[in-house]
C-alpha cells in the first residue's frame, strides 16, 4: 500500500488537502459535538502551549500511547512520530541510533556529540553512552523534528527528544503495578505521593523490570577475568542474549512557600545488568578478500573446524555463539533543581541546575562469533603465519631451515590449542559526568512573546578498555581457558567540554492573524582531549607506553538563527513557514580533528482542527542540508582505516599512525554533505463516542551531494545511503465502551508501524560479491503490530484497578536492523522479538 505511493503525488495531494481543509475550517468549527480530541500541552518553545499553536513539527506522546506501546526507554520510540526510527547500537553500549529527517544520529565515539538531543526536565543528556535507560515518571514526552538550534542549542541538527517528568501533586496516593509475561518476564512498580506538609510535597517510585533474552547463547558459561585491570572482576557469558534486567528509582520534592515561587528537586537512578542483544553471524567470504593468504589460511581453518551457528537468511537466529558477551554494567543517575519565580502575570524566571553521571561497560562480539576455540586444525596455518611474521625473509630460507623453524614455532604454539581465539570484539568502558545551569526568562504581552536565556555546561568523559586492556581485541588475540584477559595495547580517551550560550526568541503580532518570529543563539565551545595508548611487543611481552596524543584545544563560537512567519486565519488553523540553522560541535578524537556539522533548514507547515476538534491534521514540508556530516567510524572496517590512516600520517608521521590505528577503535569522520527533503503528515480523529483513530505518513528523500574523497576512496568508490527508510507510517485505533457493569469499562487499542526498505550496505556491489552477504544488503519494508485490551475502573476493596493483556511485535518480525561487513565476517543486529503479558494496576 505505502510502497506504491508516488512521492510527488503524495506531496501535492497532502498540500492540497491541507489547504482545502484549512479554507473550510471556519464553517466546520461550528459543528457541535461532545466527542473531541483532547488539547495537548507541550513545552517545545520552553513554555507551555497548546500543540496546535506551536510552529514546530512536534509529536506529543500521550500517556495512553506510552502505556499501549510499552515505551520505557527512548529506544522504544521508533515510528511513534513520522520519519523517526530508533534502534540500539550493536553491542551493549546503551547508545540509541536515531534517524530523523534523513539524519542518522549515533554519537558512540568518546567525546563526540550527536545530532538528536535528549532532555530530561530541561536538562541536556550529554553522553549518548548509557542513554538507553528506564525513563522516570513521565508526564510529557515530545519529539521535535528538524533543527532546534535556537532554543535547544547545539547538537540538535536532526531534532530533540524532550521528556518531562511529573511534579509532586500534594495528594496522598499509592499506585501498584505488576506484570508477568513471556520469557519469564515480570515488572513491578510502586509509586507513592505524600500529602502536603506546609510548603512541601513529595513522591517517589521504584521499578524492577526483568525479561529473559530471546536468543540462546551457544557459548554461555564462559568465564572472563578482568581482575588484573582492577575493574569488573570475573564475569560469565550469559546463556541468553537480549535479557532485560534493571532497577529504577525516582524521587521528587517540591517546595512552594508562595503562589508565585516553587522549587522542585528531582533524582533518578537506573542500574542495568541486562545482556547485550544478539550479534548474529551471517557468514564469511571463503576468499577473505583484502587479507593476506597466510591470514586467510588461519581463518579458514578456524571457521571450518567448529560449529558457527550462522544465520545467512538475514533474520534473527534462535541460537548464536556470542561467547565474548557478558552482562552490562551500567549505572546512570542524575540530580536536578528547578526554581520558578512568577514575577508578574507577564514575566517568569526559571533556573535549572543539574548534575548527571553514567558508567557503562558492555563487551560485545563485533563479528558475531568471538570467541572461537583455537583448534588443532588451525595450528599449522597459524605457525606458518607466526614464522613468516617474526623471521626475516622466511620464504627465502632453505626448505630444511623453514621446516625446522615451523617445527619450533608449532611446538611453542601447541599449548594454545583449546584456548579462545578472538577475531574482532569490543570491551569499551566509559565514565561520563556533566554539570549544567540554565537561566530562562519568559515575557508575554498582547503583541509580544519573548523567550530568552543563558546556559553554562561542562562535561568530563573517560573511555577506553578496562585499565591496561585493549578496547577492541583483534586478530590474533589468544585468551587462556581460565578467561584471564591479558594486559596491553590499551587506548584511553579523555575529553572535557565547556559550553556557554545565550539565546533569544521573539514572537510579534503584526496583526491579530499574522505573527513574525525571530530567534538567535550564540554558543562558545571549548574542548580538551587526549589519547593515551600502549604498545605490546608480541615477542617479548613488554608493554611500552607511547607519548600521549594531545591535539590543540578546540575553541569555536557558532551562531544559530531562526526567522519565521505564522498565519492563523481562524482559531483552529495555523500555517507557518521558517528558516533555521543548527550545528553539532566539532572536536578531536584520538588526535583526528573534525569540523562542526551544520544544518540549514526550510520548512512550511499547516496545523488544523476541524469539526469542533473531532479531526486534526498536521502537515510539514521540509528541505535541509547537513554540511560536514559527522559519521562514526570503526577501525574494524577497511573503509574506516583508509580514511583515518592518511590523516594520522600527515599529523603524526607513519610510525605513530600505524600504532594509533589499531588502538583507536572508533573515531569521527567527516563524510561530506547530506541533503534531505520530504513531508510528514499526522491525522487524528474522534468520529464517535469512545473512538479515537490516528496515523502518520512520512516521505524522506536523502542524497549525498558531496562526499569527502577519502571517504569515497575508502569505500571502493561508492557510498549509498544506509539506515534511512524513505517511508514510515503508523496507524492506531482505540475504543472504550460504555460501562459494562458498575463503572467498569473495556478499552481496546491497536497500533501498527511501518518502515520501508532500508539499505544496510553502503556499497552493495562490493559486499554483494560475497554470497553470504546477499540477504543482509537491505531490509525489506515491514509492519510491526502492538495491542492492548484492558478492563478499567475495577473496584478491588479500597483500590481502583485496571487489568490488561498486551502484546508487542505480535507478528514476531525478525528483520535485521544493522549489518557490519568486515574482512573476517559479516554480522547483524535485529528487531526485538515478540513480547506479551498480563498486568494489573491498583490505585489507592
Amino acid at each position: 500500500m505505502v510502497r506504491g505511493l508516488n512521492p510527488r503525488r503524495f506531496l501535492l495531494v497532502s498540500t492540497g488537502l491541507a489547504t482545502a481543509l484549512a479554507a473550510v475550517a471556519p464553517a466546520s468549527a461550528q459543528v457541535a459535538g461532545e466527542n473531541q480530541l483532547q488539547e495537548i500541552i507541550v513545552t517545545a518553545q520552553k513554555r507551555e502551549q497548546s500543540l496546535q499553536d506551536v510552529p514546530i513539527a512536534v509529536t506529543a506522546v500521550t500517556e495512553e500511547t506510552l502505556q499501549a506501546n510499552r515505551i520505557y526507554t527512548v529506544n522504544d520510540l521508533s515510528a511513534i512520530a513520522p520519519g523517526v526510527t530508533v534502534k540500539p547500537s550493536p553491542g551493549g553500549s546503551g547508545v540509541p541510533v536515531f534517524t530523523i529527517r534523513g539524519q542518522s544520529s549515533f554519537g558512540v565515539v568518546p567525546g563526540s556529540d550527536k545530532q538528536v538531543s535528549i532532555y530530561i526536565d530541561g536538562v541536556y543528556i550529554s553522553s549518548p553512552r548509557g542513554s538507553i535507560f528506564e525513563l522516570p515518571d513521565i508526564e510529557r514526552l515530545e519529539i521535535l523534528r528538524g533543527p532546534q538550534g535556537t532554543l535547544f542549542g547545539r547538537n540538535a541538527t536532526a531534532g530533540a527528544i524532550s521528556i518531562t517528568t511529573r511534579d509532586p501533586r500534594g495528594d496522598p496516593h499509592v499506585r501498584l503495578e505488576g506484570m508477568v509475561g513471556n520469557r519469564d518476564a515480570y515488572r513491578f512498580r510502586l509509586t507513592a505521593d505524600s500529602p502536603e506538609a506546609g510548603p512541601f510535597s513529595a513522591f517517589g517510585s521504584y521499578v524492577r523490570n526483568y525479561r529473559r533474552g530471546e536468543v540462546r547463547n551457544a557459548a554461555g558459561g564462559l568465564i572472563w577475568d578482568r581482575r588484573n585491570s582492577g575493574q569488573f572482576g570475573v564475569q560469565r557469558s550469559p546463556n541468553w542474549l537480549g535479557t532485560v534486567d534493571n532497577e529504577s528509582y525516582f524521587a521528587a520534592l517540591k517546595f512552594e512557600p508562595t503562589n508565585n515561587f516553587r522549587a522542585i528537586y528531582k533524582f533518578d537512578r537506573n542500574e542495568d545488568s541486562g545482556t547485550p542483544d544478539v550479534t548474529g553471524f551471517i557468514g564469511y567470504d571463503p576468499r577473505f578478500g583484502g587479507l593476506s593468504p597466510l591470514v586467510v589460511n588461519v581463518a579458514q581453518a578456524l571457521y571450518n573446524s567448529q560449529n558457527l551457528y550462522a544465520a545467512p537468511n538475514g533474520e534473527r537466529p534462535d541460537i548464536a555463539t556470542n561467547g565474548f558477551a557478558v552482562p552490562r554494567t551500567q549505572t546512570v543517575f542524575g540530580h536536578s533543581l528547578t526554581a520558578t519565580w512568577d514575577l508578574s502575570d507577564q514575566v517568569t524566571f526559571k533556573n535549572i541546575a543539574a548534575y548527571r553521571k553514567s558508567k557503562v561497560f558492555g563487551p560485545t562480539p563485533i563479528d558475531g562469533i568471538s570467541s572461537l576455540t583455537f583448534t588443532q586444525a588451525a595450528l599449522q596455518p597459524f605457525a606458518l603465519l607466526s614464522a613468516a611474521s617474526s623471521v626475516p625473509n622466511f620464504f627465502s630460507l632453505p626448505p630444511a631451515v623453514q621446516g625446522a623453524v615451523l617445527q619450533q614455532v608449532s611446538t611453542a604454539l601447541q599449548p594454545r590449542v583449546g584456548q579462545r581465539f578472538i577475531f574482532v570484539a569490543a570491551q569499551s568502558a566509559s565514565v561520563s559526568k556533566q554539570w549544567s545551569n540554565e537561566l530562562q526568562m519568559n515575557y508575554s504581552s498582547e503583541n509580544l512573546q519573548a523567550t530568552m536565556g543563558a546556559l553554562w555546561f561542562h562535561s568530563e568523559d573517560e573511555a577506553g578498555g578496562p585499565n591496561g586492556q585493549q578496547n577492541t581485541l583483534t586478530f590474533p588475540t589468544f585468551i587462556p581457558q581460565t578467561g584471564v584477559i591479558p594486559l596491553g595495547n590499551e587506548g584511553h580517551y579523555s575529553n572535557e567540554a565547556t559550553s556557554l550560550a545565550a539565546y533569544i526568541q521573539l514572537e510579534y503580532n503584526i496583526t491579530p492573524e499574522l505573527q513574525v518570529v525571530g530567534g538567535a543563539r550564540i554558543t562558545n565551545d571549548k574542548k580538551k582531549s587526549a589519547f593515551r595508548y600502549d604498545v605490546l611487543n608480541a615477542t617479548t611481552g613488554v608493554i611500552s607506553p607511547r607519548p600521549v596524543i594531545v591535539p590543540p584545544d578546540y575553541k569555536k563560537k557558532k551562531p544559530n538563527y531562526l526567522i519565521g512567519l505564522n498565519w492563523t486565519p481562524n482559531d483552529d488553523t495555523l500555517i507557518y513557514g521558517k528558516y533555521s540553522t543548527s550545528f553539532v560541535s566539532g572536536g578531536s578524537t584520538g588526535g583526528i580533528p573534525y569540523d562542526p556539522e551544520t544544518a540549514e533548514s526550510y520548512e512550511v507547515g499547516v496545523k488544523a482542527d476541524f469539526f469542533d476538534r473531532r479531526l486534526r491534521t498536521n502537515l510539514a514540508l521540509f528541505h535541509v542540508d547537513y554540511e560536514h556530516f559527522q559519521a562514526s567510524q570503526s577501525t574494524s572496517t577497511p573503509s574506516s582505516v583508509a580514511l583515518a590512516l592518511p590523516i594520522l600520517t600527515q599529523l603524526y608521521g607513519a610510525t605513530t599512525a600505524s600504532e594509533l590505528i589499531s588502538k583507536l577503535s572508533v573515531f569521527v569522520g567527516d563524510q561530506g554533505t547530506v541533503r534531505a527533503k520530504g513531508a510528514e503528515l499526522e491525522v487524528f480523529a474522534a468520529p464517535a463516542r469512545g473512538v479515537t483513530l490516528g496515523g502518520s505518513l512520512s516521505y524522506t528523500d536523502v542524497s549525498f551531494p558531496f562526499i569527502e574523497p577519502l571517504v569515497l576512496a575508502g569505500n571502493n568508490g561508492r557510498l549509498d545511503v544506509t539506515g534511512r527508510p524513505k517511508w514510515t507510517a503508523s496507524l492506531y485505533g482505540s475504543y472504550e465502551t460504555e460501562p459494562l457493569f458498575g463503572d467498569v469499562r473495556l478499552g481496546v487499542r491497536a497500533d501498527a508501524f511501518y518502515q520501508s526498505k532500508i539499505n544496510l550496505s553502503s556499497n552493495p556491489a562490493r559486499d554483494g560479491a560475497v554470497a553470504a552477504n546477499r540477504n543482509v544488503l537491505e531490509t525489506s519494508g515491514y509492519w510491526t503490530l502492538n495491542g492492548r485490551i484492558a478492563l478499567r475502573n475495577l473496584k478491588l476493596g479500597p483500590a481502583s484497578g485496571e487489568l490488561a493483556l498486551w502484546g508487542k511485535n505480535l507478528t514476531d518480525r525478525a528483520d535485521a536492523t544493522t549489518a557490519l561487513f568486515t574482512p573476517f565476517a559479516t554480522s547483524a543486529s535485529y528487531v526485538a522479538a515478540r513480547t506479551y503479558g498480563l498486568e494489573l494496576l491498583l490505585d489507592f
